[in-house]
Parts: C-alpha cells; structure tokens; sequence
C-alpha cells in the first residue's frame, strides 16, 4: 500500500511540474506535459473531430478509453491503428473544439499495421527547399536577431543564447523525448529559410513564437537527424 501512494504521489509530482502561460493563439495548458512510454500502442477509434491543424481521436486500448491528437489525418470509426511513443497532457484545452481533455495524448501519427515502415529521417526534418506555409516578414524580437542573420553567421552564435522568432512551419512531436519545432520569419540565407528547435514546449502549426536557447552547429543524434544548425532546449518567451 505504501508503495502504490508514492507511485501515485511520484505521478502527480511529474504532472504538475511544468506549468505554462496561457499564450494568445495557443491552445491552453493548464498544467503540464510528460512523455509516454516509446511503445506499440494498438487502438480502435471511436470518434473523431477535425480542427485546425489537428485530428483528435477518442480511442479504446485494453479497455481503456482515452483521447489522442495529431496532425490532420483520415480515420475510419471501428478501424484499429497503432502508434509509437506520444506526449501526454494534461487539463489540455483545444480553442477550436472549445472543450479541455483532462488528459490527452499528441502523437506524430498512426499506422495501420504494428510493423514501423522505415522513412528517410531528412525527409522529416529537413528544412531546404521544402513546401511551407505561406509566411511574410516578421520582424525580429526585441534583444533578438532575425533568420537570416543567424544562418550566414552562424559561427559566430554558437553555443551561445539568442533569442528568435518566427512562424511555426512544421511541428514533429515525441521524437526522441522532445518536440521538433521548424520556425519561419520570411528571412533566408543560402537557400535554408526555416530554424529548427528542439523544446518540451507544445506549439501548433501556424502560431507566431518567440524562442530562447543555445546556437548549437553540427549536431549528430544518430539515427539520421545531423543538423548543421539547430536551437537545442528552447524555451518559449513572450
């Protein structure tokens, strides 16, 4: 019995340990974030509703049924899917569909069988010459710089703490236990027009963002995702 209460309370700690700010344009998080185990999760939709950018998905698994979140995708009521890996939220409330979901779980997609197909990791994150939304000049932050600047100077930033902003272009979640933010602000340099950030932040697609962290140049995470540039840890300011 002592043992399942510190289970419990060690849960709830890791809820509510991140907090974040209601941010115009963004959907509301009460409380916090935390990462779902990298499993096979198997699936049976049971409802779904479009919004914005996203699918949301009432689902049963072992019984259990509970809400999931990704990028627009077609999915058929009765159908079994599975997905790996995911973020939980919790207390998430989603403007577009005006209701909050005590817990939530946003996942980058679903798959009809269990087997992973294997995909070219730079097709998921690179950021040259690839479709984006439409995205006019923005200026740059206060104490910040602009895209361009940072991309043809980009030695002289690294390792250092800057501040950017940017349009959210395209958004990868739970991806090697963070989120992959791909930011745009109408500036460019050599062809590359768009950052990548890695954060724990929750963002949507079309949100105007101002992120702060560390320059870091030739990172290799294995696996196929080298970047010659990238903010590592960003964190979300106003």
């Amino acid at each position: 019995m002592k043992t399942q209460i510190k289970v419990f309370a060690l849960v709830f700690s890791v809820l509510l340990l991140f907090s974040c700010k209601e941010k115009q344009g963004y959907s509301k998080l009460k409380n916090s974030q935390i990462l779902a185990k990298d499993r096979i999760h198997e699936i049976v939709v049971n409802e779904f509703k479009n919004a914005g950018t996203y699918t949301y998905v009432s689902v049963t698994e072992n019984g259990n049924m509970y809400w999931i979140a990704l990028p627009n995708t077609q999915v058929t009521i009765g159908d079994t899917y599975y997905y790996t890996g995911g973020i939980l939220m919790k207390d998430f409330e989603s403007k577009q569909l005006k209701k909050t979901f005590e817990y939530i779980t946003f996942v980058e997609g679903i798959r009809t069988t269990e087997k992973v197909i294997a995909t070219k990791q730079e097709n998921s994150h690179s950021h040259v010459n690839t479709p984006e939304i439409e995205v006019i000049k923005i200026d740059k932050p206060e104490n910040g710089i602009s895209l361009s600047k940072l991309l043809s100077e980009k030695e002289s930033f690294s390792n250092k703490v800057i501040v950017v902003k940017g349009k959210v272009v395209k958004v990868n979640y739970g991806i090697m236990d963070k989120n992959w933010v791909h930011i745009s602000d109408g500036t460019q340099f050599d062809g590359i027009k768009r950052l990548t950030i890695t954060t724990l932040e929750m963002v949507n697609v079309g949100d105007i963002v101002t992120f702060e962290g560390p320059i870091i140049l030739n990172k290799d995470f294995g696996q196929g995702y080298v970047y010659d540039i990238l903010m590592e840890k960003g964190k979300l300011i106003k």
